[in-house]
């Protein structure tokens, strides 16, 4: 397989002396100087065969031959030769003129005068051509151009096409599944827009290799631990010794395990259809403040377990969107606020109108999170320390950020260990109808 380089490398080559070649056919076809030195010079010979002539006893004959040299030949012409010239320029050159006219395809011009009875032809040799004057000029030249030229050629090629050689390594690494490379190229042109997208592309790749090698292992952690637990206690439940109260206790874990089995399988499947899912299907005006009651409600069960205290302020607001995602949206923060709350903790849910749109406040006082945890938060199946011994998939929040971001809106999280969480959403006005109280 040959190498761009060679590639690009033998095409200028090869430009270059089609382009010499051209340019010799053009200067010795069509460059008026190369013609005018031609009559230059035959002028110059015609005026000392005169002076032979007029200064000497030689004849026509030993004249021509004379003053015939290399490059040049003065001979007379024969009667039957006088043909090439008309009557008009034959009496010009009887009254002591001088005729220039064209000679045999690229041998330039010939002059014709009259030397006592005799008719004068000065002409380039038989075997000299204007082909030949032109290339004893452009010869050197010529060769030292084209062998600098292919030299720098090859130089430069060389050069431009070594960072295209270095992605073509990288590209084999990544396609040999190392996504741990990255080109060090920094120019401005093409290349160096690719080269960057390139690297961009390559740190993506590492971190969705990354993520999905956490999934595997997040999902297979999952399912194992139920599906471990359930497989356990239903072999106890054959035993035919078994009491009642552990009979029933064994059976209550069972559907428990079966239950959370079936949220992780659900949370899931919700994901991956949003993941897949690029718009909102379902559009419908609702009050969003309603909707943020009816899930504090839905959640009772659980913080009157906790005896939490409620700061809640919220402005009327009716939006549109899909009351369903924004539903999960508001069951798993305050839930996950509950969640991690002391007993007797106190939970704040806010609704604002701003001006890009309505603003949702949902803090608690709980147990917060760390620097590290924060920054994955969003991450599948990720869970931080804080959440080690709560129950969780580590699915409620990506889900979140999902819908949020199907709606055009913006999710925040501060928090600091120890001083509970706060996450802010914005939806935005564009796309919600507000009604102040």
């Amino acid at each position: 397989m040959k190498r761009i380089s060679v590639k690009l490398a033998i095409a200028f080559i090869f430009l270059i002396l089609l382009s010499s070649l051209l340019s010799f056919i053009t200067s010795a076809v069509f460059m008026p100087s190369l013609h005018h030195e031609i009559r230059q010079s035959q002028g110059a010979i015609r005026v000392l065969v005169r002076d032979l002539s007029e200064r000497t006893d030689l004849s026509n004959e030993e004249i021509a031959e004379i003053t015939s040299w290399f490059t040049y030949e003065t001979r007379i012409l024969e009667a039957d030769e006088a043909t090439e010239l008309d009557e008009e320029e034959l009496q010009r050159i009887r009254e002591g003129g001088v005729v220039d006219k064209p000679s045999r395809r690229f041998q330039g011009v010939s002059t014709y005068f009259f030397l006592d009875d005799d008719i004068l032809q000065i002409q380039l040799q038989p075997d000299h051509t204007v082909w030949k004057m032109a290339a004893s000029r452009f010869w050197f030249s010529g060769i030292s151009f084209v062998i600098i030229g292919s030299i720098l050629i090859i130089f430069v090629v060389r050069h431009a096409v070594k960072p295209i050689i270095k992605l073509s390594d990288a590209t084999r690494e990544i396609a040999n599944g190392n996504f741990d490379v990255s080109i060090d190229h920094h120019s401005k042109d093409e290349i160096g827009q690719l080269t960057k997208h390139f690297n961009q592309m390559a740190g993506e790749l590492k971190q969705m290799d990354t993520l999905r090698k956490d999934f595997v292992s997040n999902v297979s952690h999952e399912f194992k631990t139920p599906i471990a637990s359930i497989q356990g206690f239903a072999r106890l439940l054959q035993k035919d010794d078994l009491r009642e109260e552990d009979r029933k206790e064994y059976a209550r874990i069972i559907v428990e395990e079966s239950g959370r089995l079936s949220h992780l399988t659900s949370n899931m499947l919700k994901l991956s259809k949003l993941e897949n899912q690029e718009i909102i299907q379902k559009y419908e005006r609702f009050y969003l403040d309603e909707q943020i009651r009816k899930s504090i409600l839905l959640l009772e069960p659980e913080w009157e377990k906790k005896d939490i205290q409620w700061d809640i302020e919220l402005d009327r607001a009716m939006i549109c969107g899909d009351e369903e995602l924004l539903q999960q949206v508001w069951i798993n923060l305050i839930g996950n606020a509950i969640k991690f709350s002391d007993q007797g903790g106190r939970v704040l849910v806010q609704l604002q109108h701003k001006k890009e749109g309505v603003q949702i406040f949902v803090k608690d006082a709980g147990r917060g999170m760390s620097k590290q945890t924060k920054v994955r938060i969003f991450e599948k199946f990720y869970q931080g320390e804080e959440a080690h011994g709560i129950e969780g998939s580590g699915l409620g929040l990506p889900l979140v950020k999902r819908i949020v971001d199907l709606h055009d809106g913006k999710i925040e999280v501060e928090s600091e260990s120890e001083r509970g969480s706060q996450f802010t959403i914005l939806l935005p006005v564009s796309d919600s109808l507000t009604d102040q109280k």
